[in-house]
């Protein structure tokens, strides 16, 4: 199955979320829904809307007023863009399969700074930002400096 574009604003306001909230208990479970939609394969040219938030509504633990705009299904008009690239699939599970082992070890200030510098990437991949690279670069500083990885060439290897 194929995601839009707005999906991809869906997992950039998660990003948005775990950093302000990393030690919350519900977040293991977002990350694995979104790692859930992002690792089902893409055979077929069939697009759903609002996956994330259906996939989200499958728990109880997530009645909180950060994510009252699960319960509500968006009708697109305007804007849609299908995502066909598999790099950004792979781009992205990747690094939700990251931050679900900071989630794990309970290490939350990485979390915190994981998902700080991975916020604007759904963004950058769904408009298929020319500079993705360069864009990253500049994002990633932080994090790369403080945990001495290179994230860009981490989530991106095959």
């Amino acid at each position: 199955m194929l995601l839009t574009n707005y999906e991809f604003h869906d997992i950039h306001y998660i990003l948005i979320l775990l950093r302000a909230y990393p030690n919350e208990a519900y977040n293991e479970h977002i990350i694995r829904s979104v790692i859930r939609v992002l690792s089902e394969p893409q055979i077929d040219n069939s697009v759903d809307t609002n996956i994330i938030r259906k996939e989200l509504r499958k728990t109880d633990t997530l009645e909180n007023e950060s994510f009252r705009w699960i319960c509500t299904d968006n009708v697109y008009t305007y804007g849609l863009t299908v995502i066909h690239n598999e790099f950004c699939y792979s781009f992205l599970e990747k690094a939700f399969k990251k931050l679900l082992e900071c989630s794990e070890k309970e290490d939350y200030t990485q979390l915190c700074d994981l998902a700080d510098a991975l916020h604007n990437t759904p963004i950058l991949l769904s408009e298929n930002f020319k500079n993705f690279k360069k864009e990253t670069k500049i994002e990633f500083a932080h994090y790369n400096r403080t945990y001495k990885t290179n994230l860009l060439k981490d989530l991106s290897v095959k």
